[in-house]
């Protein structure tokens, strides 16, 4: 019997566990931005620019995306990425690059 309530102690926590697992890629981390814009698939270019990761659609020169959620695995400058999110205005606190958006990754590959 006894053997049967640490199995199901076991049993509870790594459920419990299991069940918090927690994607950033589907936070909305900018829940208050309009969205303006989809990407569906689109090939992008991450760029670092003074110390700042944007990500620049393929075939555009002046327009960055700013990612509010890009994870550290793909913060390489000149990394060429698959992308798929929401450009959303926000009011940007200071200045910026010309022609900055606001970017909610949903889905990103290499």
């Amino acid at each position: 019997m006894r053997y049967l309530q640490i199995f199901m102690a076991l049993f509870l926590t790594f459920l419990f566990i299991s069940c918090k697992k927690d994607s950033n890629h589907n936070k909305d981390c900018l829940p208050n931005g309009k969205i303006l814009r989809q990407i569906t698939d689109q090939p992008a270019t991450v760029k670092n620019i003074n110390g700042q990761f944007y990500l620049v659609e393929n075939n555009t020169v002046d327009s960055r995306l700013n990612p509010c959620n890009l994870d550290k695995d793909y913060q390489v400058d000149n990394l060429q990425v698959t992308i798929s999110g929401e450009v959303k205005s926000v009011v940007q606190p200071g200045p910026g690059p010309c022609c900055t958006e606001n970017f909610v990754i949903t889905e990103i590959s290499k």
